[in-house]
Protein backbone atom coordinates (compact mmCIF):
# COMPACT_ATOMS: atom_id res chain seq x y z
CA UNK A 1 0.00 0.00 0.00
CA UNK A 2 0.80 3.75 -0.68
CA UNK A 3 -0.13 6.08 2.10
CA UNK A 4 0.56 9.96 0.89
CA UNK A 5 2.14 11.97 3.64
CA UNK A 6 3.02 15.67 4.23
CA UNK A 7 5.92 13.93 6.97
CA UNK A 8 9.18 14.39 4.91
CA UNK A 9 12.13 10.58 5.61
CA UNK A 10 15.14 10.82 5.12
CA UNK A 11 15.11 8.90 1.97
CA UNK A 12 12.99 8.10 -1.02
CA UNK A 13 12.50 6.50 -4.26
CA UNK A 14 10.92 7.85 -7.57
CA UNK A 15 9.87 5.72 -10.57
CA UNK A 16 12.84 7.13 -12.30
CA UNK A 17 14.96 5.91 -9.72
CA UNK A 18 13.21 2.52 -9.84
CA UNK A 19 13.76 2.12 -13.72
CA UNK A 20 17.48 3.57 -13.81
CA UNK A 21 18.23 0.20 -11.23
CA UNK A 22 16.45 -1.76 -13.44
CA UNK A 23 18.35 -1.07 -16.15
CA UNK A 24 21.53 -1.20 -15.06
CA UNK A 25 22.30 -0.94 -10.98
CA UNK A 26 25.99 0.40 -11.62
CA UNK A 27 24.27 3.86 -13.20
CA UNK A 28 22.25 4.00 -10.40
CA UNK A 29 25.17 3.86 -8.53
CA UNK A 30 26.77 6.25 -9.86
CA UNK A 31 24.12 8.72 -10.63
CA UNK A 32 22.22 8.21 -6.99
CA UNK A 33 24.90 7.27 -4.59
CA UNK A 34 28.08 8.23 -5.54
CA UNK A 35 26.94 11.29 -7.05
CA UNK A 36 29.01 11.42 -10.11
CA UNK A 37 29.14 14.37 -12.65
CA UNK A 38 27.48 12.83 -16.27
CA UNK A 39 29.50 12.61 -19.29
CA UNK A 40 27.39 13.49 -21.34
CA UNK A 41 23.35 13.97 -21.25
CA UNK A 42 21.04 12.01 -24.20
CA UNK A 43 19.52 13.81 -26.81
CA UNK A 44 16.16 11.85 -26.21
CA UNK A 45 16.53 13.04 -22.77
CA UNK A 46 16.65 16.71 -23.69
CA UNK A 47 14.23 16.25 -26.42
CA UNK A 48 11.86 15.18 -23.41
CA UNK A 49 12.71 17.88 -20.77
CA UNK A 50 12.01 20.70 -23.72
CA UNK A 51 8.88 18.78 -24.59
CA UNK A 52 7.95 19.07 -20.91
CA UNK A 53 8.72 22.64 -20.44
CA UNK A 54 6.17 23.52 -23.56
CA UNK A 55 3.29 21.02 -22.91
CA UNK A 56 3.38 22.54 -19.31
CA UNK A 57 2.69 25.92 -20.70
CA UNK A 58 -0.04 25.14 -23.35
CA UNK A 59 -2.02 23.03 -20.44
CA UNK A 60 -1.19 26.30 -17.87
CA UNK A 61 -3.48 28.71 -20.23
CA UNK A 62 -6.21 26.20 -19.88
CA UNK A 63 -5.98 25.78 -16.05
CA UNK A 64 -6.26 29.62 -16.21
CA UNK A 65 -9.27 29.93 -18.35
CA UNK A 66 -6.96 31.86 -21.57
CA UNK A 67 -6.84 31.27 -24.74
CA UNK A 68 -5.19 28.53 -26.31
CA UNK A 69 -1.98 28.66 -27.42
CA UNK A 70 -1.57 29.28 -30.86
CA UNK A 71 0.52 27.14 -33.67
CA UNK A 72 3.00 30.30 -33.96
CA UNK A 73 3.08 30.57 -29.90
CA UNK A 74 3.84 26.77 -29.80
CA UNK A 75 6.50 26.99 -32.36
CA UNK A 76 8.43 30.25 -30.95
CA UNK A 77 7.95 28.42 -27.26
CA UNK A 78 9.51 25.18 -28.56
CA UNK A 79 12.45 27.26 -30.37
CA UNK A 80 13.31 28.63 -27.12
CA UNK A 81 12.54 25.91 -24.86
CA UNK A 82 15.45 23.63 -27.18
CA UNK A 83 17.73 26.58 -26.71
CA UNK A 84 17.62 26.40 -22.81
CA UNK A 85 17.81 22.79 -22.38
CA UNK A 86 20.99 22.34 -24.48
CA UNK A 87 22.70 25.52 -22.34
CA UNK A 88 21.74 23.71 -18.98
CA UNK A 89 23.29 20.31 -20.32
CA UNK A 90 26.75 21.97 -20.20
CA UNK A 91 25.60 22.33 -16.61
CA UNK A 92 24.76 18.94 -15.78
CA UNK A 93 27.05 16.81 -17.89
CA UNK A 94 31.11 17.16 -18.70
CA UNK A 95 31.07 17.41 -22.49
CA UNK A 96 27.06 18.37 -22.89
CA UNK A 97 24.68 16.57 -25.43
CA UNK A 98 25.54 13.34 -26.74
CA UNK A 99 23.90 12.91 -30.35
CA UNK A 100 22.84 10.02 -32.03
CA UNK A 101 24.81 9.22 -35.51
CA UNK A 102 21.75 10.46 -38.14
CA UNK A 103 21.37 13.41 -35.23
CA UNK A 104 22.24 17.16 -34.68
CA UNK A 105 20.95 19.59 -32.91
CA UNK A 106 19.42 21.65 -34.97
CA UNK A 107 17.89 18.58 -37.29
CA UNK A 108 16.10 17.73 -33.27
CA UNK A 109 14.90 21.74 -32.98
CA UNK A 110 13.01 21.57 -35.86
CA UNK A 111 11.91 17.90 -35.41
CA UNK A 112 10.72 19.78 -31.77
CA UNK A 113 8.70 22.27 -33.34
CA UNK A 114 7.15 19.85 -36.07
CA UNK A 115 5.83 17.68 -33.01
CA UNK A 116 4.73 20.08 -30.96
CA UNK A 117 2.79 21.95 -33.71
CA UNK A 118 0.96 18.37 -34.32
CA UNK A 119 0.48 18.88 -30.71
CA UNK A 120 -1.79 21.92 -30.35
CA UNK A 121 -3.63 20.77 -34.25
CA UNK A 122 -4.33 17.37 -33.43
CA UNK A 123 -4.35 16.88 -30.05
CA UNK A 124 -7.27 16.45 -27.51
CA UNK A 125 -7.12 18.78 -24.66
CA UNK A 126 -8.64 18.27 -21.20
CA UNK A 127 -11.97 20.67 -20.58
CA UNK A 128 -10.43 21.14 -16.98
CA UNK A 129 -7.13 21.20 -15.89
CA UNK A 130 -6.58 20.84 -12.24
CA UNK A 131 -3.26 20.45 -11.50
CA UNK A 132 0.55 21.20 -13.20
CA UNK A 133 3.92 19.36 -11.88
CA UNK A 134 2.25 18.33 -8.55
CA UNK A 135 4.88 16.33 -6.15
CA UNK A 136 3.80 13.87 -4.01
CA UNK A 137 5.22 11.54 -1.35
CA UNK A 138 3.85 8.56 0.42
CA UNK A 139 4.61 6.10 2.89
CA UNK A 140 5.44 2.53 1.21
CA UNK A 141 4.21 -0.39 3.13
CA UNK A 142 5.78 -3.81 2.17
CA UNK A 143 3.33 -6.17 0.65
CA UNK A 144 5.08 -9.41 2.16
CA UNK A 145 5.40 -7.85 5.62
CA UNK A 146 2.86 -5.15 5.30
CA UNK A 147 5.44 -3.05 7.76
CA UNK A 148 6.14 0.91 7.14
CA UNK A 149 9.40 1.27 5.15
CA UNK A 150 11.59 4.05 5.92
CA UNK A 151 12.45 5.21 2.46
CA UNK A 152 8.94 7.26 0.79
CA UNK A 153 8.26 6.83 -3.06
CA UNK A 154 7.80 10.25 -4.35
CA UNK A 155 6.89 11.54 -7.65
CA UNK A 156 5.60 14.64 -9.57
CA UNK A 157 2.44 14.65 -11.71
CA UNK A 158 2.54 16.46 -14.98
CA UNK A 159 -1.08 17.36 -14.87
CA UNK A 160 -4.50 15.98 -13.10
CA UNK A 161 -7.10 17.08 -15.38
CA UNK A 162 -11.16 16.07 -16.33
CA UNK A 163 -12.14 14.10 -19.73
CA UNK A 164 -15.28 13.00 -20.07
CA UNK A 165 -16.47 14.45 -16.38
CA UNK A 166 -13.91 11.85 -14.81
CA UNK A 167 -10.75 13.50 -13.28
CA UNK A 168 -7.64 11.50 -14.05
CA UNK A 169 -3.60 11.94 -14.05
CA UNK A 170 -2.07 12.28 -17.69
CA UNK A 171 1.32 11.54 -18.11
CA UNK A 172 3.49 13.07 -21.42
CA UNK A 173 5.85 10.98 -22.49
CA UNK A 174 8.21 11.67 -26.16
CA UNK A 175 9.90 8.47 -27.66
CA UNK A 176 11.86 7.59 -30.81
CA UNK A 177 9.61 4.68 -31.54
CA UNK A 178 5.59 4.00 -31.41
CA UNK A 179 5.07 2.64 -28.02
CA UNK A 180 3.44 -1.17 -28.17
CA UNK A 181 1.44 -2.27 -25.27
CA UNK A 182 4.36 -3.75 -23.27
CA UNK A 183 5.35 0.02 -22.68
CA UNK A 184 1.99 0.92 -21.16
CA UNK A 185 0.24 -2.25 -19.87
CA UNK A 186 3.43 -3.18 -17.67
CA UNK A 187 4.38 0.36 -16.92
CA UNK A 188 5.11 0.55 -12.97
CA UNK A 189 4.76 4.30 -12.97
CA UNK A 190 1.63 4.11 -14.27
CA UNK A 191 0.79 1.45 -11.35
CA UNK A 192 2.44 3.48 -8.93
CA UNK A 193 0.78 6.74 -9.57
CA UNK A 194 -2.39 5.37 -9.42
CA UNK A 195 -1.53 3.78 -6.29
CA UNK A 196 -0.48 7.06 -4.25
CA UNK A 197 -3.55 8.75 -5.59
CA UNK A 198 -6.41 6.26 -5.38
CA UNK A 199 -7.49 6.85 -8.98
CA UNK A 200 -8.53 4.24 -11.42
CA UNK A 201 -7.38 5.87 -14.69
CA UNK A 202 -4.21 7.34 -16.15
CA UNK A 203 -3.15 8.78 -19.63
CA UNK A 204 -0.18 7.72 -20.71
CA UNK A 205 0.16 11.07 -23.79
CA UNK A 206 2.79 9.86 -26.07
CA UNK A 207 4.42 12.25 -28.46
CA UNK A 208 6.85 10.03 -30.99
CA UNK A 209 9.42 11.86 -32.77
CA UNK A 210 10.12 10.90 -36.19
CA UNK A 211 9.93 11.96 -39.73
CA UNK A 212 6.93 11.20 -39.40
CA UNK A 213 5.57 11.65 -36.02
CA UNK A 214 2.37 11.14 -34.31
CA UNK A 215 0.83 11.92 -30.67
CA UNK A 216 -1.13 8.39 -29.12
CA UNK A 217 -3.27 8.20 -25.81
CA UNK A 218 -2.92 4.74 -24.06
CA UNK A 219 -4.96 4.53 -21.06
CA UNK A 220 -4.06 2.70 -18.42
CA UNK A 221 -6.32 1.91 -15.33
CA UNK A 222 -4.21 -1.11 -12.98
CA UNK A 223 -6.29 -3.33 -10.97
CA UNK A 224 -5.15 -3.95 -7.33
CA UNK A 225 -3.00 -6.59 -8.49
CA UNK A 226 -1.06 -4.65 -10.87
CA UNK A 227 -0.60 -2.25 -7.75
CA UNK A 228 0.74 -4.73 -5.60
CA UNK A 229 2.87 -6.08 -7.68
CA UNK A 230 4.04 -2.51 -8.58
CA UNK A 231 4.48 -1.62 -4.74
CA UNK A 232 6.43 -4.96 -4.51
CA UNK A 233 8.91 -4.27 -6.99
CA UNK A 234 9.66 -1.01 -5.43
CA UNK A 235 10.23 -2.95 -2.14
CA UNK A 236 12.34 -5.55 -3.24
CA UNK A 237 14.60 -2.61 -5.65
CA UNK A 238 14.78 -0.85 -2.00
CA UNK A 239 16.16 -4.01 -0.45
CA UNK A 240 18.99 -4.05 -2.82
CA UNK A 241 20.22 -0.86 -2.58
CA UNK A 242 20.19 -1.30 0.76
CA UNK A 243 22.30 -4.22 0.31
CA UNK A 244 24.55 -2.67 -2.13
CA UNK A 245 23.81 -4.91 -4.96
CA UNK A 246 25.40 -3.06 -7.56
CA UNK A 247 26.89 -4.23 -11.09
CA UNK A 248 27.08 -3.46 -14.45
CA UNK A 249 24.38 -4.65 -16.95
CA UNK A 250 25.89 -4.71 -20.21
CA UNK A 251 23.48 -4.16 -23.25
CA UNK A 252 21.74 -2.09 -25.81
CA UNK A 253 21.35 0.64 -22.60
CA UNK A 254 25.28 1.28 -22.47
CA UNK A 255 25.38 3.03 -25.92
CA UNK A 256 24.47 6.41 -24.39
CA UNK A 257 25.21 5.42 -21.19
CA UNK A 258 26.03 9.11 -19.21
CA UNK A 259 28.38 7.14 -16.78
CA UNK A 260 30.01 4.87 -20.07
CA UNK A 261 33.40 5.80 -19.39
CA UNK A 262 33.89 5.50 -15.49
CA UNK A 263 31.48 2.32 -15.59
CA UNK A 264 34.21 0.66 -18.71
CA UNK A 265 37.35 1.86 -17.38
CA UNK A 266 36.52 2.67 -13.72
CA UNK A 267 37.49 6.29 -13.88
Amino acid sequence: MLEMTHEEAEGYFSASRINTYLICPNKYLFNYIEKHKRETVSAPLMFGIATHSVIEKVYDRIRAGEPAMSREEVADEAASSWVRTIEKSFEDAERGVSYGEKESEGQLKDRLVALLRLFVDQFEMPSQVHALEQKFRCWVYDPKTNERRETQFVGVVDAIVTRDGAQIIEEHKTSGRRWSKHDYQHNIQGSLYLAAHQMDRLNFNVLTQRKNPCIETFNITSNDWQKTDAINVLCRVMDAVEQQHFFPKRGWQCDRCSFRRRCFTGR
